[in-house]
């Protein structure tokens, strides 16, 4: 409950652009969707914990920034790589 509280306290009285803080949380999000332990958790679960990360100063905008454009390459590199196990198999002899 204290928590939450907090949680709440930091949200009604940040005094930065709001704006940028959704964004980031948003992009944080997607990276914590990636991760293990944040798979099976709700959409308004991994905005409610990036934005906690965001305005409690645990993630920076620069850490952010950087997670979103590892998380973009791994699955950019992932869809390389169903694409060309796609191809192999499509390659592959009909077994009967």
């Amino acid at each position: 409950m204290m928590q939450e509280k907090d949680f709440e306290s930091k949200l009604v009285n940040f005094e930065g652009d709001k704006y940028s803080v959704v964004v980031l949380a948003s992009m944080w999000a997607k990276v914590l969707k990636r991760k293990q332990e944040y798979k099976r958790e709700t959409d308004a679960t991994l905005i409610k914990s990036a934005l906690n990360d965001i305005l409690s100063g645990t993630i920076t905008k620069e850490m952010v920034l950087k997670s979103s454009i590892d998380a973009l390459a791994q699955q950019k590199r992932e869809e390389e790589e169903a694409r060309k196990e796609a191809e192999r198999k499509a390659k592959e002899p009909l077994r009967l």
